[in-house]
This record gives C-alpha cells, sequence and structure tokens, in this order.
C-alpha cells in the first residue's frame, strides 16, 4: 500500500471533521494541516461580539463522533462551540498536525510528479516555503473573509469602526450613541444584547428578513429573557454521561427533526403558505401586536428563500425608544456619522458593520489545474460560467486530487453542518483510497459528468423559493448586480430573469448522503501511478493483506503493531487490540444487519 501525504487547509468543523476522518479512514497516510489564524473552530474562534451563539441546538451541532453530554444551554455561545473543537483535536491526534498561523497563499497541480505544491506563508516569521501532497483538499470556510461596506467617506469616520467579526473586546460602548449596518444573524444577535447599555442605536437594514420562532420545527424557542433555550442540570448531564443509550435516544429525537421532504421549499405550496402564516404569528406576538411595525418589518419573498433566522429579543429591542430603525440606503459617511438617501445625517460615536462576509466559494488563493487553469479566475463573477461548477459539491473538473468541504452545492437541505462535512470528508477518503490502493496517481471528475451535474442543480430549484427575489449570500447570480451595501444581490433591482446559481445540493440531505455513499467511478478520470506494471491489477502485491499480517503479528505477542518506517513495529498496550480482529464479520446473536453486512472497507 502506498504512503500518502493529504494537505488539508482551514480547522473549522469541515476542516476538523477532515482531518480526523481522513486521518482514521486512509492507512499509510500522513495528513498535515494549515491554519492562518491561531485556534480552531472556524467562524466561531473569529466571532466574539456580544450575544453570539448558535441558532442550532448544542447536541446537534457536534460530530456525529464526539457528543459531547456536557453543553451548558440548548443553543451554544461561541466560547463553548470553539473549546469544544479545541477539545476534539487533542483527544483525536490531530493537534500536532496543525500549523497555526500559516496561510497557503498558492496551489499549482504538478503533472509530472502527480502532487500539488502549496506555498505556505508563515504569517508570524513572513517566511514563506513550498510543500507537496498527493491530495488536497480545502476546508477555508465560507463565512471569514469580512466584508466592510464600500461607503464612501466612511475612512474619514473619526469614531470607533468595528466589524462584528474583528470584535474589539475593550470597546466600551456603554452609553455610546453606535450605527449597527446589517440585520443578518450578526447584527440580529448584537442589536438586543448591546441595546441596554448604549444610549442609542441607528440600525440600519437593506433587506428585511424573516425571524422565525426556531431554525427546524419541533425546537425549543428561545425568547429574549433565554436566548441560550433551557440549561441543562448537572443531573441531567450526569445521567446521560452514565446512561449512553438514553442519551443517544435523546439525540436522534432532536436530529429527527432536521430531516424532510422538500415540500416547504418550493414557491406557493401549501407547505411554505403555511410556514409564512406561522412565521408572521410570531413575528406580531414579538412586536406586541403592532400591525404597523409588522408592515415595517415584514419581507416581500417567500420564507426560505434566505436561512431563516429565530433571532430572539430582535424585535422586541427594534420597539425600544432609543433604537432607530433605518431603511433609507446609506450614501456617504462623514467624519461623526453617516447619510442617509433622504438627506439625513445622523451622528454616532461608533459604526458596527455587521455585514457579513466576502462570497467563500471562490478560492482565496491562485489554484493551478493540470491545464495550467486557475480556479480562481474560472469561477469568478466575471469570467464563464461566472460561478462554482463544482462535481458533486466535492471536486472539480481539471483539478486533480483536489477536494473542498461546504463547497457550492455541498450541503444538503436536511441535517446539520457537522454531519455534512462528515459525509464529504468520507466520500474524499474513498476517493484517497481508490487511488492509493489501485496503482493510480491521481482522478479527476470529467467534464461531461460535471456539466450534467450542473444542469440538475439549475433545474432543480427553478420552483423553489431560492428564486424568489432575496438578498442572499448562498445565492450567486449570474449577470448579477452588487449590493454595495453587503457584496449580494440587490432585491431593489432583482429581476427575476438573472441565472440563480443556489449552492445548495440539489435535494435533501438523505438525498446527498445517499449518492455520495458510493462514488461513481466511471465520472472520473484516471491516470496511472508511474512506476505502476502494465497489469492493472498488479496492486494484488504477493497476496497477503495488512489485516492479516498485523493479527499474525498479534497473536506472536506484539498486543498491537503500526506501521511506521515502512514496517509493522510494536505499538504498545495502549493501541486498540481489535485493529487486529480478522473476524469483524462475526457478530452477536439477534445484532446482525443483514442490509450492512459485509459492506465496512476495513472488515
Amino acid at each position: 500500500m502506498t504512503v500518502i501525504t493529504t494537505i488539508i487547509i482551514g480547522t473549522g468543523i469541515s476542516g476538523i471533521a477532515a482531518a480526523v476522518l481522513l486521518s482514521k479512514k486512509v492507512r499509510n497516510h500522513t495528513v498535515k494541516v494549515y491554519e492562518k489564524n491561531s485556534r480552531v473552530g472556524g467562524t466561531w474562534a473569529i466571532n466574539q461580539y456580544p450575544g453570539t451563539r448558535c441558532d442550532v441546538p448544542s447536541h446537534a451541532y457536534q460530530l456525529t463522533f464526539a457528543p459531547n453530554t456536557k453543553w451548558t444551554e440548548y443553543y451554544p455561545k461561541q466560547s463553548e462551540i470553539q473549546q469544544y473543537y479545541e477539545d476534539i483535536i487533542v483527544e483525536h491526534g490531530i493537534k500536532e498536525k496543525i500549523s497555526f498561523h500559516h496561510e497557503v497563499v498558492k496551489a499549482t497541480w504538478l503533472n509530472d510528479s502527480s502532487q500539488w505544491e502549496i506555498i505556505v506563508k508563515n504569517l508570524l516569521t513572513g517566511e514563506t516555503v513550498a510543500d507537496r501532497a498527493d491530495f488536497f483538499v480545502t476546508a477555508p470556510g465560507r463565512l471569514n473573509r469580512l466584508h466592510f461596506p464600500p461607503i464612501p467617506g466612511l475612512s474619514d469616520f473619526k469614531g470607533k469602526l468595528i466589524h462584528t467579526a474583528a470584535w474589539d473586546q475593550d470597546f466600551d460602548y456603554k452609553g455610546k450613541k453606535v450605527a449597527i449596518i446589517g440585520n443578518g444573524a450578526s447584527g440580529q444577535q448584537l442589536l438586543p444584547n448591546i441595546a441596554g447599555d448604549v444610549g442609542r442605536i441607528d440600525h440600519y437594514v437593506r433587506s428585511k428578513v424573516w425571524i422565525s420562532p426556531t431554525f427546524r420545527a419541533e425546537l425549543h424557542e428561545a425568547t429574549a429573557a433565554a436566548p441560550g433555550g433551557p440549561r441543562f442540570s448537572v443531573e441531567q448531564k450526569k445521567q446521560w454521561e452514565n446512561d449512553p443509550a438514553s442519551y443517544l435516544k435523546y439525540r436522534k429525537a432532536l436530529e429527527s427533526g432536521f430531516h424532510g421532504t422538500l415540500a416547504g421549499s418550493i414557491k406557493g405550496s401549501l407547505q411554505n403558505n403555511l410556514l409564512r402564516e406561522s412565521i408572521v404569528k410570531t413575528m406580531l406576538k414579538r412586536l406586541n401586536g403592532d400591525e404597523k411595525w409588522l408592515a415595517r418589518v415584514l419581507p416581500n419573498y417567500a420564507p426560505g428563500c434566505k436561512r431563516l433566522t429565530p433571532a430572539p429579543g430582535y424585535l422586541e429591542a427594534l420597539l425600544q425608544p432609543h433604537v432607530e430603525y433605518i431603511t433609507e440606503p446609506i450614501v456617504s459617511a462623514t467624519s461623526n456619522g453617516l447619510v442617509t438617501a433622504d438627506g439625513v445625517t445622523r451622528e454616532v460615536d461608533a459604526i458596527i458593520a455587521a455585514t457579513g462576509f466576502k462570497g467563500g466559494y471562490v478560492p482565496r488563493f491562485p489554484t493551478i489545474g493540470k491545464d495550467g487553469v486557475d480556479l480562481v479566475e474560472k469561477w469568478g463573477f466575471d469570467s464563464d460560467p461566472g460561478y462554482p461548477e463544482t462535481y458533486l459539491g466535492v471536486m472539480a473538473s481539471g483539478f486533480p486530487n483536489f477536494f473542498f468541504l461546504l463547497q457550492a452545492q455541498g450541503n444538503g437541505q436536511g441535517g446539520t453542518v457537522p454531519l455534512q462535512a462528515e459525509v464529504t470528508a468520507t466520500f474524499i477518503a474513498k476517493a484517497i483510497r481508490k487511488v492509493q490502493t489501485q496503482s493510480y496517481a491521481s482522478l479527476n471528475p470529467g467534464v461531461a459528468a460535471t456539466d450534467d451535474f450542473n444542469k440538475i442543480v439549475s433545474g432543480f430549484f427553478e420552483d423553489k423559493v431560492t428564486t424568489d427575489t432575496c438578498n442572499s449570500w448562498f445565492k450567486p447570480v449570474k449577470q448579477h448586480v452588487i449590493n454595495s451595501a453587503a457584496n449580494e444581490v440587490n432585491s431593489e433591482k432583482y429581476t427575476g430573469n438573472e441565472q440563480i446559481v443556489a449552492i445548495a445540493w440539489p435535494g435533501t440531505g438523505h438525498h446527498r448522503f445517499d449518492i455520495l455513499r458510493d462514488p461513481r467511478w466511471e465520472d472520473f478520470e484516471f491516470e496511472r501511478a508511474k512506476d505502476a506494471q502494465q497489469n492493472r491489477f498488479e496492486y494484488f502485491g504477493n497476496g497477503d493483506t495488512a489485516r492479516e499480517t498485523r493479527f499474525i503479528a498479534a497473536k506472536k505477542g506484539l498486543q498491537a503493531v503500526r506501521w511506521e518506517g515502512g514496517g509493522w513495529q510494536d505499538g504498545g498496550s495502549g493501541e486498540d487490540v481489535d485493529k487486529n480482529d480478522v473476524t469483524r464479520y462475526l457478530k452477536e446473536v439477534g445484532k446482525v444487519d443483514l442490509e450492512l453486512l459485509h459492506e465496512y472497507w476495513n472488515e
């Protein structure tokens, strides 16, 4: 079995999932991880503004293979999520594989060696080095490149200018007059969490949003008084820790609500209309029944066009007398405030940009494929096609041995982000094992297969709420108009005739899981290893398997062994002896699942 190397970029949820799973699922394998920040966690490491938390329940927003019984609240705080992933990299031996403060600045496919050359900059020393790997996995996240609105004169503002994703923990906003630009998730969380301490808030809104009771049905509704939902008692946490079956039952009941059909995502459907009615009732209730306020904040597009956000306390905060809700566009900034299109100047002590991030679907550095094509240029807005044309949301045609997680079309409508990342990482592991174990040098999705997939994607979303007239970071548009405040589609100019390029998978979560489970090898172009013999089955070797070699070594007294330096070495008593079991196919009476029998690759 060939010894290989994989380089992974990013240590957010998807990068950590990939690092753990690829380390375990692919043998004879060195994994290296580069992270430009000082710690893991991705968006949960960089977003630390007041009130930052997840609107997905704690016990669902975790890796399925690393369940945590110690979450303190139903909806977790940023700090607790970030610490969870800090613990994961230690528990699974990933921390030593990570190079922090290292940013990848260029990646090039080398045809002669069938490897990726990765140029990496040490952000602490400024030194740049070249590294090489057989496989390249990019998981930089979609939401970490700050976007400040291009407001004329903003650089002349003399007060405090801050972005929610670059929060200054020393910023004292008590008693201050502040402007909050943007009403996405960060703006919705920030506003109610500082409203009680500031002197005045000018809240600038360009696109109205649906405020749903919960992100998914059957979840606890968070409130202004309890934005984290119910707190878990010490007794409850101990009970789950001591009774894994009980904890599994709770997790299954919780996550079952994240799966379902697509009926509610169809424009004009009964289900979508019922969803609208339900959300309107919630919004009206939170606005104390004020119909005039409801009319001011109600969107003119179907719910689901943008990601639904619960935002506990947000609508209630808008009713406070020192909060001004402003829908007039910002036209310029002065040294002490902001000017709107109606000619009004509002002076403030601080401007807070809750304007999100630049698009995360185009690589942030030159990524050169087999024919010298740069994926940045190929997928850039000014190119043809002008948006990410992926293969199954995991690869790109013309870029061998290159994979990405949570890319365009890489997230089905059902299940959580950690689960989606795990499924993608598993698909990647299967592709790597195919190349590694069968005398190939590379695999590359074909152009025809990629084109066919993208035709399915385009057709799928024609009748979906995604094509309604909302602004959304997950809905790039070909021949689009850029919103100057948020780098998104401007709904005021959107005609409905532009080509929507939805980034979601064309189906449910389980639909995606089923399709990725068995890779369509016929869709790929394979290049044989240069040192391979002419016979395609030369990888049969001498007829022995590593599994049986380990088993025999264990029988001779080496309680566990590991592959190191080209041979099997004594692994010490700390290793998992079950790895040497050559009879995994034998199960207890009554515990044989015929559907899964003999399906495991390492059985």
